[in-house]
């Protein structure tokens, strides 16, 4: 069909092709010296053309003609002409808003009649609603499943969208111009003749009137939005990646143990989880440098026959910890197993110019390397639940995770951090005797909540006795563990392991464990921020049709029960606009915390810093805020009353009676009761 309707296009199109075989041939003898009678035709103007160029032939003609249309352009004549114009334009759109503008008003005042009309239909639909929903079921719906399922169709077979892109480029001309650019580009190379520039450009004008004249510009608006709307985002997902690894740049910084402080609301659980998932994924790109360093110190060494042999060892839960990790490695030096390496040939021994390495001492921290790398379940160990959707992508040969927290399209498989058994921490009594996890923890991150409550102070502990029999904060040697953690979590120098805590205040936890870490104190908490740029006037209208539309809608609600057209459609325009404006602030806002890093003495000199927290990160169902919400509920579910039916006071001035019912020290101390005097 479209050879028919753009029948000059393809004629156009054969004589590009002429045009590119005879500069091909004709540079081709050039360059290697062959006699040859070609005679390039690409600064020739076809006959095909002849009728679609509007151009002066010569460029002496083309700077004639432009001098004259300034001229022209700029003539006082051509100018009154312009405002005779504007003002045409300005009369009538003023004769149709006298028109129109009486129209509104009216159907302003008519609504405004109707929707004070009181009743209580609670749930009811007015018959105009009822028959756009019918008609809209007919027609809106069934078009609408239509042109997504074709989309989706068209998306699922790319080879459709490329032959109609291909189609279109060749019936507007672009696969000729394409074509005549390499004819000119092999000519040009031999005779480098400056003079038929323009003649080319002369044939490009005129290739281009076709789309001019055929396309609907107006469709742009579909291609342009998309592209433009990919590139802003693409813009805030750069932002937010630069901000991310900031905060990783400041978790560096911190020491193996850090406690995190703020009063209520200020984000401190929120902060030491967001710092948790980075250390998880730090910890697992640093397993992976490791690998890639001791890979080189033996090349050619069979790595993946040792990582394929490491793997069913984890399947079979014989190798399960860093220990057993090890004992795996010095059985294979005993049994001399090196999965069929050539040491004569290629080495067994490594000199990095300080030290030489045995290649069982690397196999060794390869090994520990490739476990902590390749071990699925999260290496979060917390007291609250923390929710994690790094993916382990392994076809068979080497497994490689994704851990990019913005990526296009989230991951839906998640895992959630492992629970916290105290005892695994503590190095002298537990609280569960012959618990089976005791000892056990070798690296991870420990992320605890609340920890002055669980660990207390030294005003808080004076009662406990280290020489109890039970566990408690003084003989359990907890503190005993923090400044010895990191010794079963190095591999090749570095230590797996990070302990992120929070507290109100510093000083709820005892200052033997709070000296060995960093505080840090949340000064504040910033507003929510956008990091995708051109959004202001999207988020104005946005803002503006929800703060509009809000007051009408609850001002109806309040004078009727039942559902009118007009609410309907309004609602549905608001609810598609906040939503749409919800979720760009939920996938690229953030916001800045401002910090004061101190060391745990508090002594120290304060830094200030900044730590960023990425919504689309932190706020993706990542952990509870009242992650201990559930004992008071059990409370609650306890109790047979609700705030409703507390007493209440009957006047401004509280009675005797209703002072000794809050069971209040001080009250009870002014009556002598309970012996609080």
């Amino acid at each position: 069909m479209g050879a028919f309707v753009f029948r000059s296009s393809y004629m156009r199109l054969g004589y590009a092709f002429k045009d590119f075989g005879l500069s091909v041939g004709y540079y081709f003898c050039e360059m290697f010296g062959i006699a040859h009678s070609i005679t390039p035709t690409v600064n020739e103007i076809p006959s095909v053309q002849t009728s679609q160029i509007t151009l002066p032939t010569d460029f002496n003609g083309f700077k004639n003609n432009t001098s004259q249309y300034f001229t022209l352009l700029f003539n006082s004549d051509n100018f009154n002409g312009w405002l005779g114009h504007i003002s045409g334009v300005i009369a009538d759109f003023a004769k149709i808003l006298v028109i129109i503008l009486p129209c509104i008003l009216a159907f302003i005042l008519i609504i405004k009649a109707l929707y004070k009309r009181e009743n209580n239909k609670h749930g009811k639909e007015t018959i105009p609603l009822k028959v756009f929903k019918f008609i809209a079921r007919f027609t809106y719906q069934p078009l609408k499943r239509f042109i997504v399922g074709y989309i989706n169709f068209i998306r699922s077979h790319a080879w459709i969208w490329v032959c109609w892109v291909i189609l279109w480029a060749l019936n507007f001309n672009l696969g000729t111009v394409a074509v005549e650019f390499f004819a000119y580009y092999f000519y040009f190379a031999v005779e480098f003749d400056f003079g038929t520039i323009y003649t080319q450009f002369v044939k490009l004008f005129a290739d281009l009137k076709t789309p001019f004249i055929y396309f609907p510009w107006w469709t742009l608006l579909f291609l342009i939005y998309p592209l433009f709307d990919k590139f802003r985002k693409r813009i805030a997902n750069s932002r937010l990646r630069h901000y991310e690894a900031r905060n990783c740049g400041f978790i560096n910084e911190l020491p193996i143990v850090s406690l995190t402080c703020g009063s209520m609301g200020k984000k401190k659980t929120t902060a030491i989880t967001d710092m948790a998932l980075s250390q998880e994924v730090m910890f697992r790109q640093k397993a992976f440098d490791i690998l890639q360093k001791n890979d080189m110190k033996f090349p050619f060494f069979p790595w993946i026959k040792f990582e394929k042999a490491l793997q069913s060892e984890i399947e079979n839960r014989r190798v399960y910890n860093l220990a057993t990790v090890k004992c795996w490695v010095i059985d294979l030096e005993r049994r001399g197993e090196l999965f069929g390496y050539d040491g004569e040939r290629y080495g067994l021994v490594f000199n990095d110019g300080l030290k030489e390495d045995g290649i069982y001492n690397v196999l060794s921290t390869y090994a520990q390397a490739y476990f902590i790398y390749i071990i699925e379940s999260s290496l979060i160990v917390s007291n609250y639940s923390i929710r994690t959707d790094n993916l382990l992508a392994d076809s068979g040969n080497f497994p490689m995770w994704l851990t990019d927290f913005f990526p296009t399209n989230f991951r839906r498989d998640s895992r959630h951090a492992h629970i916290l058994d105290f005892d695994i921490l503590r190095l002298g009594k537990k609280v569960l005797d012959n618990n089976p996890n005791a000892g056990s923890f070798e690296f991870g991150v420990i992320g605890i909540t609340e920890i002055g409550k669980e660990r207390g102070n030294n005003l808080e502990l004076q009662e406990k006795k280290k020489s109890a029999n039970e566990a408690n904060q003084k003989n359990d040697k907890f503190n005993s563990w923090l400044k010895m953690c990191r010794h079963s979590a190095t591999v090749d120098n570095f230590p797996f392991i990070k302990v992120f805590a929070d507290e109100q205040r510093p000083e709820s936890w005892g200052a033997d464990a709070r000296d060995l870490c960093d505080i840090v104190n949340i000064v504040s908490s910033g507003e929510l921020k956008l990091a995708m740029p051109f959004y202001t006037i999207g988020d104005m209208v946005a803002e503006w049709a929800f703060d509009r539309f809000i007051g009408l809608y609850y001002d109806f609600r309040f004078r009727r029960g039942d559902t009118t057209l007009l609410v309907y459609v309004l609602k549905s325009v608001t609810a598609w606009l906040w939503k749409r404006n919800i979720k760009i602030y939920n996938r690229y806002g953030y916001s800045v915390l401002k910090i004061e890093k101190e060391r745990g003495t508090m002594d120290g000199k304060v830094s200030k810093k900044k730590y960023y927290l990425m919504s689309a990160k932190i706020y993706r169902k990542r952990f509870a805020t009242d992650c201990f919400a559930d004992y008071f509920n059990d409370m609650a579910l306890r109790a047979n009353v609700g705030l409703n039916d507390y007493r209440e006071y009957l006047t401004e001035c509280a009675s005797v009676d209703e002072l000794q019912a809050q069971n209040s020290y001080f009250v009870n101390a002014l009556y002598g009761i309970g012996g609080n005097d």
